[in-house]
C-alpha cells in the first residue's frame, strides 16, 4: 500500500510539473506575441506621425498660396504669370490622408488580453477606437468639396499643368464669392493643421508609452 501510494504521488507530482511547464511555455509564447504586437503598433504609429507631418506640410503650402492670392486681390496687385500656380493651390480645400491600423487590427484578432499592462492597453484602444475616428470624422467635415465653387472656378479660370489663369483678372479683384471661399478654405486648413499637430502629439505620447514597455 505504501509503495502504491508513493507511485500515485509521484505520478501526480509529474502531472503537476508537466502542467506547470506547459503553462510556463504558453505564457512565454504569449509574451513573444505581445512583443510582436507592440512592435507592429510602434511601426503603425511611426507611419502615422510621418503621414500627418507630410499632410501638414502640404496644407501649409496651400495656405501660403491662399495668403498670396488674398493679399494680391485685397491690395489690387497687378497681374503676373507667377500668380497662376497660387490660384491653383489656393482653391484646393485639403489633402486626403489615411492612418495605418494594420498592427491594431492584428492586435484585435489575437485578443486584447495579450497586452498585460492594462494602462497601456487602455491608451492604445483609446487612440485607435476614439481619438483617430473622431479626428478623421472632423477632418472629413472641414473644407468639404464644394461643386458650386468648383464650377465658379471653371467659369473664371483656364487650367493648364497645375496652374490657373484668370480669364478676367480685373473682374476677379471684385469677385466677393471667389474671395470669400478662398478665405474660408484658408481658415479651414488652419483648423486642420492645428488638429494634425494635436494628433501628432497624442500619437507620439502613446508611441513613447509602448517603447517604454518594450524596454
Amino acid at each position: 500500500m505504501f509503495y502504491a501510494v508513493g507511485e500515485i504521488v509521484l505520478v501526480v507530482i509529474g502531472i503537476l510539473i508537466a502542467l506547470q511547464i506547459n503553462t510556463w511555455n504558453e505564457k512565454k509564447q504569449e509574451r513573444v506575441k505581445e512583443r510582436e504586437i507592440l512592435i507592429d503598433l510602434v511601426e503603425n504609429l511611426e507611419i502615422n506621425i510621418k503621414t500627418l507631418e507630410t499632410n501638414i506640410e502640404q496644407m501649409r503650402l496651400l495656405d501660403q498660396s491662399s495668403k498670396f492670392v488674398l493679399a494680391s486681390l485685397y491690395n489690387k496687385q497687378p497681374y503676373v504669370d507667377s500668380m497662376q500656380v497660387h490660384f491653383h493651390r489656393a482653391r484646393i480645400p485639403k489633402q486626403k490622408f489615411f492612418l495605418s491600423q494594420t498592427g491594431y487590427e492584428r492586435y484585435k484578432d489575437i485578443g486584447l488580453q495579450i497586452i498585460i499592462n492594462k494602462g497601456l492597453k487602455d491608451e492604445i484602444m483609446n487612440l485607435f477606437e476614439t481619438v483617430y475616428p473622431s479626428t478623421l470624422s472632423y477632418s472629413n467635415a472641414v473644407n468639404q468639396y464644394l461643386p458650386d465653387f468648383d464650377d465658379h472656378v471653371v467659369q473664371n479660370f483656364i487650367y493648364s499643368n497645375k496652374k490657373l489663369e484668370p480669364i478676367d483678372y480685373p473682374k476677379l479683384l471684385n469677385d466677393h464669392y471667389y474671395i470669400s471661399w478662398i478665405r474660408a478654405y484658408k481658415e479651414g486648413r488652419n483648423d486642420l493643421i492645428k488638429m494634425g499637430n494635436n494628433l501628432i502629439n497624442e500619437t507620439a505620447r502613446v508611441l513613447h508609452l509602448i517603447q517604454d514597455e518594450l524596454k
